[in-house]
């Protein structure tokens, strides 16, 4: 199998508008002081919409930072990336991450780095101690690693709880039992195990499983259970392929008797229109699903919507949604941590990833974080909520928690 490989500098001169999914060339400036991030991403295989959306906007952002001076306490050092694809799968991001520490010499990783693959990578981490930013993980098995994806209990877990409740509580929606239907692989798992206890503390019954085989071609067996279950609620976390698959079987079997709440691709990813096409969209997707989201175009936050904004006009990307924006808050933390690093040593970058602090209300911070961006002890989000949305049939989302971000109700139940 062929291998996407390309290391490329970024130069001050770089022209901002445009598209910039194609390499980049070193100029002139060759000489200037350069910094090299070694990035693995799922550009191919099963877990490429991640990568694929978000790729370009982290090129963007880092092309934009060394137009703009570079990292100025590192007199002006350009950013240099040194890109992988792992092919989704979990060997083959370690294996080209160690590539990228031992003959590219980069001095951080970055990367999809998604559950499996963090687990897989964590080994190669603390061997070469190298301070490591995943865009996805749902956790960090490596002190080394730290990562902006939704911790399983406090991100996943607590926000797909939070709505449910809200849903029964708030809205008066008739919720009293539940199917839990999640992507069986480390994330679903871990993040299903803990909202079970949390959904069970608050009074739901559960009463029963569907876990999704991620390597099955159909999910109507999982649609059978679930109809015969007949369940308030059908809640969990589901990949966008998995989320595919759920969808075409329910609109196959004209099933609406439930409410479908899951995070996140599965249920919110851009991308869903296009893979299931207008029809089924229009009959799955705006009827009784909600779907948990880091981003959403239209929720009340500035600086969300500036980036938005910014990637399409001025970046000209085709594909806008969590993907891309979640790569983009990426390179600004990453950006952070290269300004305030005393050095550009192991140590000294990994304790400035454990200081980054990006307050509510700053322009960089582009995702729904109404506490800011910190890292816990963990090396996990203190900050790990979500936002829910519904979709329209002119295929929008709008935004429907935290109330704080919402722009409309709930739909009520039909």
């Amino acid at each position: 199998m062929t291998m996407t490989r390309r290391t490329f500098g970024l130069g001050a001169s770089a022209v901002l508008a445009g598209p910039i999914a194609a390499p980049f060339i070193r100029g002139a400036g060759a000489a200037e002081p350069t910094i090299r991030i070694g990035m693995v991403n799922s550009m191919s295989g099963g877990l490429a919409a991640y990568a694929q959306e978000g790729q370009p906007a982290f090129e963007y952002i880092i092309k934009k930072i060394n137009a703009e001076g570079g990292i100025k306490s590192k007199g002006g050092a350009k950013i240099e990336l040194v890109l992988a694809d792992d092919t989704s799968q979990p060997a083959r991001t370690a294996a080209e991450a160690r590539r990228l520490i031992t003959e590219e010499k980069v001095q951080l990783l970055t990367g999809t780095i998604l559950s499996a693959q963090m687990l897989a990578l964590t080994p190669v981490v603390d061997e070469a101690k190298i301070p490591t930013l995943s865009v996805w993980a749902g956790g960090s098995q490596s002190n080394y690693m730290f990562t902006l994806g939704y911790p399983y209990d406090r991100g996943y877990a607590q926000t797909m709880h939070d709505f449910v409740i809200s849903l029964r509580d708030d809205f008066k929606f008739p919720i009293k039992t539940a199917v839990m239907a999640y992507s069986n692989y480390e994330a679903g798992q871990q993040s299903n195990k803990f909202l079970v206890e949390k959904l069970k503390a608050s009074g739901i019954q559960i009463i029963g499983e569907a876990a999704l085989d991620i390597r099955a071609q159909d999910q109507t067996a999982a649609m059978v259970r679930i109809r015969s279950l007949k369940p308030d609620v059908v809640v969990g976390l589901v990949t966008p392929r998995d989320g595919i698959l759920l969808h075409q079987a329910r609109y196959n079997l004209n099933y609406h008797g439930s409410i479908f709440c899951g995070g996140t691709g599965g249920y919110s990813d851009l991308s869903l229109w296009k893979d299931l096409g207008p029809e089924i969209g229009k009959a799955v997707l705006t009827r009784n699903l909600f779907g948990m989201t880091g981003f959403s175009a239209g929720a009340k936050i500035e600086s969300m919507q500036k980036i938005v904004t910014e990637l399409r006009d001025v970046a000209k990307l085709d594909k806008i949604g969590q993907g891309a924006v979640q790569y983009a808050q990426a390179a600004r933390v990453l950006q952070q941590v290269l300004e305030n690093a005393k050095s550009l040593q192991s140590e000294a970058l990994l304790d400035a990833l454990k200081n980054v602090n990006i307050p509510a209300g700053d322009p960089n911070l582009y995702i729904a974080k109404p506490k800011g961006l910190q890292f816990a002890e963990d090396r996990l989000l203190k900050d790990g909520s979500a936002m829910f949305i519904q979709w329209t049939p002119e295929q929008d989302q709008q935004v429907v928690f935290p109330k704080e971000f919402a722009q409309v109700p709930p739909r009520p139940k039909s």
